[in-house]
């Protein structure tokens, strides 16, 4: 049977920035849930910055990047104007302040 969504991605990441989430032109939101009892997590939407044009590096307080701690979650909603949902089709990478952390991920469209 085809899972709905949300669509769930239980990931384990460590110590140097990696992909966790490719990109998808569907996407409406995306929880991240960081489930550690002490290791932090950052994550970032690939891509250049629009400051400096650089690449985006995933890093624990790092610019352009959300630092997640333990048990805690942050909701990303794509934007609305009018009341319309949009799409936030970026890939995402991701980093974690210990080697074989936890990540849980949740993707609408």
């Amino acid at each position: 049977m085809a899972q709905t969504p949300p669509y769930t991605y239980p990931l384990t990441i460590g110590t140097s920035s990696t992909s966790i989430l490719i990109a998808n032109p569907t996407r409406k939101r995306v929880i991240f849930h960081n489930p550690n009892d002490t290791a932090k997590v950052a994550v970032c939407p690939v891509g250049p910055s629009r400051s400096n044009g650089a690449a985006v590096t995933a890093a624990i307080n790092g610019p352009g990047c959300i630092t997640i701690l333990p048990y805690d979650r942050v909701d990303v909603p794509g934007p609305s104007t009018g009341g319309a949902q949009l799409a936030m089709p970026s890939a995402w990478i991701g980093i974690a302040s210990a080697g074989g952390s936890a990540l849980t991920i949740f993707e609408f469209e």
